[in-house]
């Protein structure tokens, strides 16, 4: 099995990578930053190819073609992402238009390089990261959401248009995911972040692999979210009533998700 996973120089993308290889699958691992790829190639060993690309980039996309002709795609995720968190009126427009590339359009662009060899060969699977905060979206976090919210709904018809084809697509909710930097997110939300259930990274890419065995339609991880999605008007209340007001100084922090974990005003992609 030939798995593709975007963003995986760290964070979520790299324990993916791990997970999967350590299952027997191939992997090409894609991302900006070549030093790190090639760090987490040497720790995997042998069944890793590295592709060294920016999604923000006008054709995110041109390097599908190459890793295709070497060994047909079975697999690809789409990982790689980033968010701006904070006041909307905070974010710069450029900040915010490199966001909705990487985290929504660059997504689609993939999938239509990917998914055409899958239907043709009868089998395949594409992974989507979205977020919870796609299903209900918290406070200081406006454009991450409507982009996430976006690739979910994506997504879901899509997996709908494919399920005859024999192309299997997973739709992933991540919560907020502990890599490592939840003192951003706590700086930004005080004590309503410490009171939020956090997930493993390595526990989530355990599950999508599961997912993807069973051939699951989605997951919403950790599993206490799924409440979100069942219940959305619920869901809403909560949220709304447990989010505190965000600060107007600037932006803060970010809650991790698909990201690399950077600090400073976003969580850029790897």
């Amino acid at each position: 099995m030939h798995v593709v996973i975007t963003g995986a120089s760290s964070g979520i993308g790299a324990c993916l990578a791990r997970e999967f290889h350590q299952s027997g699958a191939e992997v090409t691992i894609v991302a900006r930053r070549s030093a790190l790829l090639e760090q987490l190639k040497a720790a995997l060993g042998s069944r890793c190819e590295v592709v060294v690309a920016d999604l923000a980039a006008r054709e995110p996309a041109r390097w599908v073609d190459e890793v295709e002709a070497r060994r047909p795609i079975d697999v690809f995720i789409n990982n790689a992402g980033f968010n701006i968190s904070g006041p909307f009126d905070a974010a710069s427009p450029p900040d915010v238009e490199r966001m909705f590339q990487v985290d929504l359009h660059a997504p689609i662009a993939l999938a239509r390089a990917a998914v055409p060899r899958m239907i043709a060969r009868g089998s395949g699977a594409l992974v989507n990261i979205s977020s919870v905060a796609g299903i209900v979206p918290p406070a200081g976090m406006a454009c991450y959401s409507a982009a996430k919210a976006g690739l979910a709904a994506f997504s879901e018809a899509l997996r709908a248009e494919l399920q005859h084809t024999g192309v299997h697509v997973l739709t992933v909710y991540p919560g907020p995911i502990d890599n490592g930097a939840q003192q951003e997110n706590e700086a930004m939300y005080g004590a309503a972040a410490k009171a939020a259930p956090w997930g493993d990274p390595r526990e989530l890419s355990r599950a999508v692999r599961l997912a993807l065995l069973r051939r699951r339609a989605r997951l919403v991880f950790p599993r206490f979210y799924a409440a979100a999605r069942a219940f959305p008007q619920l869901a809403r209340w909560v949220v709304d009533a447990s989010t505190p007001l965000i600060s107007r100084d600037g932006i803060r922090g970010a809650l991790p998700n698909a990201g690399d974990l950077t600090k400073g005003r976003t969580f850029e992609h790897p």
